[in-house]
């Protein structure tokens, strides 16, 4: 009788496909084969709860999201309609599997996987930004990691909200996806208008000249200068690769002269 059980909730797990599953998040370390299949056994028990008691939402803790840009034609949701996958740490657990957007005009993360009970609506609910740790959209091209900036992490030199983490080196690049609105007969449309910033000894800095970017790195303004030379780059115009080799070039190089 128990064989026939734990077959029936191992089939209704296989049946659930189960992607949004929570694991906790742990050092990095390569576990031993005890350790490996105490892992898998607690995995496996958290699965088999989560099927049984309805719980493989249970990342979901917010308001119901109303879709106010329905009329636009320009939504201020992050690459609306391109195909992405996602994954969210709420309260310390990832969970993985999911298709999440992000409003840049509100700032706020959706989550539309909740059946509305008529069978042919989604709930959109907005999470509450509280209990996230951090969210990642995985494009075709493209992965984009977010974390929460409050005033406590900046010292209130930028506004508060979900950036980009686009390069985590000694130097910083981070990007806030906004939307800015304009009424076109009549109608709120909402235009993609993103702001970079790199963070330097001296703070954040907004993306806007090569000139001002590299007076912020002090005695190494001279070596910053020299690679956005070298590239012909309008910082300005240049995309988020762009500025990701440049400052990976400029971390390595300064390095490399320290070291010397």
């Amino acid at each position: 009788m128990k064989k026939t059980y734990l077959l029936v909730l191992l089939l209704s797990l296989t049946l659930h496909g189960y992607p949004q599953q929570g694991t906790n998040i742990t050092e990095n370390r390569r576990p031993g084969p005890f350790a490996a299949a105490e892992t898998a056994r607690r995995e496996l028990l958290d699965s088999i709860y989560a099927v049984r008691t309805g719980t493989t939402h249970a990342f979901i803790n917010g308001t119901e999201y109303y879709p106010y840009h329905y009329r636009a034609k320009n939504k201020p949701l992050l690459f609306y309609g391109t195909e992405r996958t996602s994954e969210i740490v709420v309260n310390g657990r990832r969970y993985d599997g999911l298709v999440l957007q992000y409003d840049t005009f509100t700032d706020e993360v959706i989550f539309s996987e909740v059946d509305n009970n008529f069978g042919q609506n989604r709930y959109n609910i907005s999470i509450t930004r509280d209990f996230i740790g951090a969210f990642t959209m995985f494009f075709r091209t493209d992965t984009m990691r977010f974390s929460y900036l409050n005033d406590d992490v900046t010292g209130g030199e930028i506004p508060a909200g979900f950036y980009e983490m686009a390069y985590e080196g000694p130097t910083g690049y981070i990007i806030r996806h906004r939307a800015v609105v304009h009424q076109r007969n009549g109608i709120d449309e909402y235009y993609y208008s993103p702001v970079g910033y790199i963070k330097t000894p001296s703070g954040y800095t907004r993306v806007t000249s090569g000139g001002k970017l590299a007076k912020q790195f002090g005695t190494d303004s001279e070596l910053m200068k020299k690679i956005i030379d070298q590239r012909r780059i309008k910082l300005r115009k240049a995309n988020k690769r762009q500025i990701v080799n440049i400052l990976q070039s400029f971390d390595n190089q300064r390095g490399t002269a320290r070291e010397l």
